[in-house]
């Protein structure tokens, strides 16, 4: 048999015929198993006798009707795939009562390595959520032995192209001073709102303005900050937090903002606001 050749579609068993090979695998007596297994499945001897003779052809079972090792990890891969697909639709939010004939009806129906790349996606991106909520966790709790805590930020321009500048017009919007604050339940970045300076394209003019609005993104979707009187506020549940390297801990989120200098109101400009101890 070639390599890989057991992973390909016609080697793929059904829901059915893997229930076959579970009871084979979960039963020590080999002496009259075929009629066993009939039983218990609801089907006749002679189909569990060609779908036992059709594995031991493929090397799945040697003729004692024993999982060998290349039948072991085919059989284990397929039981695990199943399990794993449980999962996927569990955290996706498939009702129970339909995650298994979801999950069958996947199985059968799609490529087996198809369902491995898709897997291995949800796997890498649930774990990255974790750590996610686990370092924003450390990160929040760092802050909870005062109701005030000062922190640095910055307000860096979204765009790819390489900049002399990497900050956004929009970190001369506020004051050099942050905290982290507890309001109500929740712990929040505060900003102080002041006023931008800049000179007119057209004659020079010293001009002076402020910030309109900030939304923030959250659950991919913008919500707007709370503002007020001069202080923004951001949920500190809503950064993404990292940890470098060396162990720092820097809060990123991107956050768009509208401002007005002069009589000109300016567009909508995004930009990635970082926050660190």
């Amino acid at each position: 048999m070639e390599k890989g050749e057991h992973l390909k579609r016609h080697s793929r068993p059904s829901m059915l015929q893997l229930r076959y090979l579970k009871e084979l695998h979960d039963t020590k007596k080999r002496r009259g198993i075929q009629r066993v297994i009939a039983e218990r499945c609801g089907v006749n001897a002679s189909t569990i006798n060609r779908y036992f003779k059709m594995c031991i052809e493929k090397g799945f079972l040697s003729e004692k009707l024993e999982f060998t090792s290349k039948g072991e990890e085919w059989f284990k891969m397929h039981c695990e795939i199943y399990q794993e697909l449980l999962d996927y639709l569990t955290d996706v939010g498939a009702r129970e009562d339909e995650r298994p004939k979801a999950a069958e009806a996947m199985i059968e129906n799609t490529d087996i390595h198809i369902l491995q790349l898709m897997l291995n996606d949800h796997r890498k991106q649930k774990y990255r959520r974790m750590k996610e909520v686990s370092v924003r966790s450390e990160f929040s709790m760092a802050f909870w032995s005062e109701d005030r805590h000062q922190v640095e930020f910055a307000v860096y321009k979204m765009s790819r192209k390489m900049h002399k500048n990497r900050f956004s017009m929009a970190m001369h919007g506020f004051e050099e001073e942050a905290w982290i604050v507890q309001k109500r339940t929740e712990r929040y970045l505060e900003l102080t709102l002041k006023d931008m300076a800049a000179n007119s394209r057209i004659n020079g003019t010293a001009m002076s303005g402020y910030l309109n609005s900030l939304k923030y993104e959250a659950n991919d979707q913008l919500v707007t900050a709370e503002i007020s009187g001069n202080k923004v506020y951001i949920p500190l549940s809503a950064f993404k937090v990292h940890r470098w390297p060396g162990g720092e801990q820097i809060a990123s989120i991107p956050i768009t903002v509208t401002g007005s200098v002069g009589r000109m109101h300016m567009p909508e400009s995004t930009a990635l606001l970082s926050v660190w101890c």
